[in-house]
């Protein structure tokens, strides 16, 4: 029987296609450079690549998700058949290096990181402000308006209620016998209360009358 010279490689390639095309739809065949990861078969962090997912990651150390999840820093919400790479993409400082680093600690290829003690300066004492007794406070009596500088005489216009009727006699220069008569007062009056008590208990009928007087008695 003769076979036609052409037939044999036809039928060996396409053998070969079809193998591939299995072992592609089974997961067996890595055209990336990819490898199938068998559960507890990674065991330094250097196994560790951008391309594997969390899940992979996981079973290749023999690793809770959540213990993973927390090694490195990745929320729970994301899903485990997420890979590296792609979390670098979606997540701020996150880097597969990071990973790495996060597992050598954890399988004790490296020292744990010690935390950096801090240097505090030594507390410095407040000052506490020291309280001044204060005195105690004497209640000043009035003694009146303040005498006149020697030479001087207060112009009837600016007599005040405050002044009494000695004190205007004195600082106004006018005779005391004379004001008491101008004014028609009784000479009973008292001259050391406020011409403004007299006037509001009806003894001085009024200031202005009261300065009006004292102005007479200045020009005479």
């Amino acid at each position: 029987m003769r076979v036609n010279k052409y037939l044999v490689p036809l039928l060996v390639g396409t053998a070969l296609l079809g193998s591939v095309g299995i072992a592609q739809a089974t997961g067996l065949w890595e055209v990336s450079g990819k490898q199938a990861i068998a559960p507890g078969g990674m065991t330094t962090s250097e196994d560790v690549r951008g391309w594997m997912t969390l899940q992979q990651i996981a079973d290749g150390f023999g690793l809770g998700l959540d213990d993973l999840y927390r090694l490195a820093g990745v929320p729970q919400e994301v899903p485990p058949e997420t890979a590296l790479k792609d979390l670098e993409a979606v997540l701020t400082d996150f880097e597969t290096s990071g990973v790495r680093e996060a597992l050598s600690v954890y399988l004790g290829e490296v020292p744990a990181p010690q935390p950096a003690t801090e240097e505090r300066a030594p507390a410095t004492p407040t000052p506490v402000a020291l309280t001044t007794p204060t005195p105690a406070v004497t209640p000043t009596v009035h003694a009146g308006p303040t005498p006149l500088p020697a030479g001087e005489i207060l112009p009837a216009a600016e007599i005040k209620g405050r002044h009494t009727l000695l004190e205007i006699s004195e600082q106004c220069a006018v005779p005391r016998a004379d004001l008491m008569v101008h004014l028609g007062l009784p000479g009973d009056t008292n001259q050391t209360v406020a011409v403004k008590e007299l006037a509001a208990s009806g003894v001085l009928s009024s200031l202005e009358d009261l300065r009006a007087a004292v102005a007479e008695l200045q020009v005479r």
